[in-house]
Parts: C-alpha cells; structure tokens; sequence
C-alpha cells in the first residue's frame, strides 16, 4: 500500500495512461458518457470499469489507485500461497523464504499498485495460476483469470490461454484421459492462432505480409515518443532482443533513480538465471518443475518472443514483463532446490 503511494505520485508528476483510465472526461470531445457504452476489450474495458467508482462515485485518482492496489494485493495473498506451498519438504531451509522475498521485487509491485492494466493482469494470472495448481478443487479460478486478461489485454490473455492448454493436459489427475486431451488442446490452440490470423486478415488482407507490416508500425509507433529509454531493436539479433528483453537495463545504463532501480533488480535476475542454468545442468537437463510454473514459463517465454518484436522501450519493458518475470527467478531456485534435494538423499 505504500507503494500505492509512489505510484500516485509518480503518476501525477509524469503522467500516464493510468491518469486517462481514471479521469474519462479529459479524453475525446464529448461531454457526457454512457457507462455501456465503454463495455470493450483493452482500453475501452478499463474505462468500463472505472465509471462506476470515477462518475457515478465521484472516487478521485488517489481512491482509484488505492482500489487497484488491494486488487493486487489480493493477487499477491494467491501468489505468496502458491509459492509457499511449492517448497514444502526443503532441503535447505532458507530456500522457501528466498522464494517468497523474488515476489517483494520492487518492478511487479509499482506497475501493480495503481490504476492500470497490469494490476489486473497479475490478478488474472494468479486466479489461473491458483486454479492449476489445485486443479481441479479450484478449477473455477481458471476461467475467471482467462477472462479478465482477455477482457483487459486480448493478445496476453490469448497468451496465457495457449498456456493453459499447453500445461493442463499433463496434469496427473488427467493422465487417464491424455491421449485425447492432447489433440483437443493442440486444436483449440491452432484454433487461436487461426483466429487472429483470419481476424487481422479481414483488414490488411489475407497473407503474411500484414504481420510484418503492423510489427514495423508498432516499432515507429512507439519510436514517435521518444524518451531516454527509446531503443532501436531493429538494429539487434535474436540473442541482443531477447536479453535485452530478460536483462536490461543494465545498471551502467542508469540516467535516473528509476533506471538504476531497474537495473538493480535485473542483476538479481540474471544471477537467478545463472543459477537455474547451472541447476538445470546438475539434473541432466531435466526440467522438474511443478505444473503451475510450466504454465507460467510458457506464458512468459512467449510474451517475452512477442515482445521483442514489438517493444523499443526500455520503460515499457520493465512494465510489460512485471507480472511474470519475477517467476522465472522462481522457477531458478525451485530447480536448485530440486539438485539440493537429491543431494541430501544421496
């Protein structure tokens, strides 16, 4: 909730989206609105939700951020349940505390603790999260979290659900009913896929040409803006774009308290990443893991893909990976945990 706090005022120095989220009588022409009128997906789904609390309520900003937050915050009570359950039987015992410190890492709580998409985001991945894990008690957690992330960012939530049915046919309870789960799962998947294709082809045409061609407007559009964290990605090969997108900024890129924040919590993810490479190299490459974080490990290494084709922006980066980076540094430590376990039976 203190973070709720920096992020206000972080916001009113700066300005944001999130101020246009909350305040809708500063955009468009129009003096008046409907509240259905904004029922949409992205954009048009956070002013639906807002109205309410913002005109009918008359809530101002800082009773709006302080709302998102304790959406978060109940998105973090899942996630610090989750995480503690994974370690239960700990070879060493500081590793299941170490777990619960990577979710105190300052990026996912500024980018979750005002108005804004990512703080419903992470509450919609750790509903899915939550539902995979104790999968099938609380399966209904599952299609609420999908829900909400297509609602707030389809692409993510489309993301999240290939995820889903990438992961959830390999869960134990279902083994009996694999060899037709599997088929099902990679059809709605090419299902998804096929989707976006045929709906973008509707505008640009049908043929490949399009994809490229919005990956380049996204890279101008973002470029217009400028700023100090600007970066040409065209310019980088696949190794550059992807550890740009894991790793930077790197602290020598520091030119302000934010950027050095950044970079210092990135030190710490590359010294996690280490550290499960190194682990995944001591188990024979065996990646053991429970199913949840395989879910998580899709979702993020596919948005991180996606990412690097269409971010130019450092800053948006950090925001953009908040919700699901700190997992990876989860999924670091529980394969060391998984070599210091096997090292105490030996």
């Amino acid at each position: 909730m203190a973070i709720c706090l920096v992020f206000y005022r972080y916001i009113i120095i700066h300005s944001g989206d999130s101020w246009r989220y909350w305040n809708l009588p500063s955009i468009g022409g129009e003096a008046s609105y409907n509240w259905l009128d904004f029922f949409g997906t992205g954009t048009y789904f956070m002013y639906w939700v807002n109205y309410p609390f913002s005109q009918i309520g008359g809530l101002g900003y800082l009773s709006g951020t302080l709302l998102y937050g304790s959406l978060s915050y109940f998105g973090f009570l899942l996630a610090f349940d989750i995480v503690n359950s994974t370690f239960t039987k700990p070879s060493k015992k500081y590793i299941p505390q170490i777990a619960l410190l990577i979710l105190l890492f300052p990026n996912v709580h500024f980018w979750t603790a005002g108005v804004g998409k990512e703080s419903l985001l992470w509450l919609g991945l750790m509903l899915v999260l939550f539902g995979v894990q104790r999968f099938p008690n609380k399966l209904i957690f599952i299609p609420i979290g999908l829900f909400l992330s297509l609602m707030v960012r389809p692409i993510q939530g489309l993301v999240l659900t290939i995820s889903v049915l990438t992961a959830l046919p390999f869960h134990k309870i279902l083994s009996p009913y694999r060899r037709k789960l599997i088929p099902v799962a990679v059809f709605l998947i090419f299902s998804i896929f096929a989707y976006r294709y045929i709906l973008g082809s509707l505008i640009y045409g049908f043929n490949l040409r399009w994809i490229g061609d919005i990956l380049e407007w996204q890279n101008q559009y973002l470029a217009s803006f400028g700023g100090a964290s600007a970066i040409n990605m065209n310019d980088y090969n696949w190794l550059e774009k992807i550890s740009t997108i894991l790793f930077r900024p790197f602290v020598w890129e520091s030119k302000d308290f934010w950027t050095f924040a950044a970079g210092v919590e990135n030190i710490f993810n590359l010294a996690f990443s280490i550290l499960g490479f190194w682990s995944l190299y001591q188990l024979k490459f065996q990646f053991k893991i429970p199913l949840y974080l395989w879910t998580v490990l899709a979702y993020g290494l596919l948005l991180s893909i996606l990412f690097s084709l269409t971010l130019n922006n450092l800053g948006i980066i950090m925001r953009m990976k908040s919700i699901y980076f700190p997992f990876f540094s989860i999924i670091a430590l529980h394969l060391y945990y998984e070599v210091a376990k096997e090292k105490l039976e030996k």
